[in-house]
């Protein structure tokens, strides 16, 4: 009998243990195809400008496609690799102002999608070394005109902004593990055997708004960092 009940008893935690990581499986699917989505759109949107020339509104729309990074997604890349392109293309019509835009653009996309981890740091390496050109002494005397020494100290300043915007990145770290965290807390809350009752439907109304908050604050610092 003994033996029959602890069975029961394994075989319930093992459904509750399927039936949650089946749910944080969809969950994070979800989350993934959210963050796709917005990727794929920025991207169109940019590849749009990019066509009518419109390269400030077309680098816009490949840094947020870039800020919405997630794994094995091509438009990241893509992304990175047109804005490039721009830079490049700028570059060569001795555009620097516009060159320092895009390169810096790769650089600030991809820490601004770091978490725990910076992707694209190919990416970031050979930007930081097109920008490092670019504001080099005799490359500034050779490209840009003499009468334009405000444009030189706005892009030593604008050099300088290396990482992504602190407050933003506070909130998006908060946001991603706050939603863990309280993923976690409604889990164990689900296993608890206790009862039905007013404090349980008040822990889970609880825990599954603080879920929802702290996905809110992680979408938008993704967005904004």
């Amino acid at each position: 009998m003994k033996v029959l009940l602890k069975k029961s008893i394994k075989s319930k935690y093992f459904e509750k243990a399927i039936v949650i990581l089946g749910l944080m499986a969809i969950g994070l699917i979800i989350i993934w195809g959210r963050a796709f989505y917005g990727s794929i759109r920025a991207y169109q949107k940019g590849e749009i400008f990019l066509e009518e020339k419109q390269y400030v509104r077309a680098v816009t729309f490949f840094d947020r496609s870039i800020h919405w990074y997630t794994p094995f997604n091509p438009y990241v890349q893509k992304s990175a690799e047109r804005l490039w392109e721009i830079g490049e293309q700028a570059e060569k019509q001795g555009d620097i102002q516009l060159a320092l835009i895009a390169f810096r653009t790769i650089r600030s996309g991809f820490y601004g999608a770091s978490h725990f981890r910076t992707p694209g740091m190919v990416w970031i390496r050979k930007s930081e070394r097109k920008v490092n050109a670019l504001l080099g002494v005799e490359e500034k005397e050779r490209k840009v005109s003499g009468d334009s020494a405000s444009l030189r100290e706005k892009l030593l300043r604008d050099q300088k902004g290396t990482s992504p915007k602190i407050l933003w990145t506070i909130v998006l770290e908060i946001g991603f593990l706050g939603w863990i965290g309280s993923v976690i807390g409604f889990i164990m809350l689900y296993l608890r055997h206790e009862k039905e009752g007013e404090t349980r439907v008040s822990l889970k109304i609880l825990w599954i708004t603080l879920t929802v908050v702290f996905f809110i604050f992680w979408i938008i610092g993704m967005m904004k960092a």
